[in-house]
């Protein structure tokens, strides 16, 4: 594991109640309802890649899907078993997904990829796009800027994290680079969004879709063949 996101997972591990009193209440509806429009199949399966304490894996299940949620923090994914003991959560890596190719109808991803960096984005979008099926839907978020840093936002952490900003250009190109189809990239104003108490940034959203299986003609007939000798015309 990179040095960087070590310490980043260490600052969730230590303050993972100053994280869910910050943020339990920012609950992003019109975008669950985006990405839920768009599934090629509305009973799932889902995977929410970094689901932190569970809120949104919550929220997907509670619209009827099946869901699975996966966070590399153990203290983070341990609140998520005592918040919401039914649902499916598991330990690993947005890098490194154990599911077979093709066995999800969508992917959510909340505020997970901007902490880290472009290159390990661009695995953890490749890793998204084998694990969709043909016409599955994606949905990520970043928060928009240009560079990187380690800070301490105090807003939700008291440890200092790592962050990668991004622009909605460069996410609409890294999407069409893992191969997703027609990205969907907006941004969206945290303050505006959830009023007095947030911060007043904005936030890169997209989704996405694995493109579909090209339909396949039917083979036209095969020609006819003389036969040669002496049979019958």
């Amino acid at each position: 594991m990179s040095d960087y996101l070590a310490r980043t997972l260490a600052a969730y591990g230590q303050g993972v109640h100053t994280y869910e009193s910050a943020t339990k209440d920012m609950v992003p509806d019109a975008e669950l309802d985006t990405f839920v429009a768009l599934l090629p199949d509305p009973a799932g399966p889902v995977l929410d890649a970094g689901c932190a304490f569970g809120r949104d894996t919550s929220l997907l299940a509670a619209r009827g899907l099946a869901v699975t949620g996966i966070d590399l923090s153990e203290p983070l994914l341990g609140r998520a078993r005592e918040l919401h003991p039914a649902l499916d959560f598991r330990s690993m890596d947005v890098c490194a997904l154990d599911f077979a190719d093709g066995g999800f109808a969508g992917v959510w991803c909340q505020a997970t990829l901007l902490h880290l960096k472009d290159e390990h984005v661009r695995t953890a979008l490749g890793e998204f796009h084998r694990v969709l099926r043909p016409g599955g839907a994606l949905f990520v978020s970043f928060k928009e800027g240009q560079g990187e840093e380690g800070i301490v936002e105090s807003f939700s952490a008291d440890a200092a994290r790592f962050f990668r900003y991004q622009t909605a250009d460069r996410v609409r190109d890294m999407l069409e680079a893992a191969g997703f189809a027609d990205p969907d990239v907006r941004v969206v104003n945290e303050l505006e969004r959830y009023g007095p108490g947030h911060r007043d940034l904005n936030w890169v959203s997209a989704y996405a879709r694995k493109r579909p299986v090209a339909a396949r003609h039917k083979a036209d007939p095969a020609p006819m063949v003389e036969l040669g000798g002496h049979g019958h015309r």
